[in-house]
């Protein structure tokens, strides 16, 4: 029986004319790890499976959540359906940990479209300077969830449309995304969160910093 972690997420989505998504926010394992490769997932009694070959990970840009060190990775839902149980197994890419695998079974949560919001009240936002890379850190300290693709440190609203790659994680209240990518920064900056309420509908949200 492979244990359920209950740090890892599997999230359903379901917007209108779009086929189901899934977001899975997995454990790094202790691994210095960018990103998510090849997924499988599955019911416990084999009588349906699904999965996703992976996207090569650019180390260059990396986002995880914390305080459990989860990173994303969004797939169509096949059958995967809220309240069952699925099993999940996934390697890691990035840091050394290229190919590791790792296995368990998590609990589908459905996510109502309506219960996403993209206002800025209740989030939080540090930005600092790592290398050459910015880190920004953004804390959902409201009472809702809230859908992010990229968290970005700048001056003025990014002039490049939110939707980028798409929505990336779902932060739920307590959670923080981390948020590191090349970059300059310097003390007039704030930052720039896109907000998702749907796989191509977003805004920008500017969050203070701390």
């Amino acid at each position: 029986m492979i244990a359920l972690i209950s740090a890892a997420h599997l999230y359903l989505f379901q917007w209108p004319g779009e086929p189901p998504k899934a977001l899975f926010l997995l454990p790094a394992e202790g691994e210095n790890a960018c990103g998510i490769g090849p997924v499988n997932f599955g019911a416990p009694d084999g009588s349906w499976s699904s999965g996703s070959a992976g996207s090569q990970a650019s180390c260059e840009f990396r986002q995880s959540v914390q305080p459990d060190s989860l990173l994303p990775a969004w797939m169509d839902a096949g059958k995967a359906a809220g309240g069952a149980e699925v099993e999940v197994a996934w390697t890691l890419q990035g840091g050394g940990a290229s190919g590791k695998g790792h296995k368990t079974t998590l609990r589908a949560e459905a996510i109502a479209a309506d219960a996403l919001r993209t206002s800025p009240s209740g989030l939080s936002a540090t930005a600092t300077k790592v290398k050459n890379n910015v880190r920004v850190e953004l804390k959902n300290g409201a009472s809702g969830p809230i859908l992010i693709g990229d968290a970005v440190a700048a001056r003025n609203r990014p002039g490049d449309t939110c939707v980028g790659a798409g929505p990336q994680v779902l932060l739920r209240p307590g959670e923080t995304l981390v948020d590191t990518r090349p970059g300059l920064l310097s003390k007039s900056m704030q930052v720039w969160v896109a907000a998702f309420t749907g796989p191509r509908s977003c805004k920008w949200v500017e969050v203070r910093r701390r």
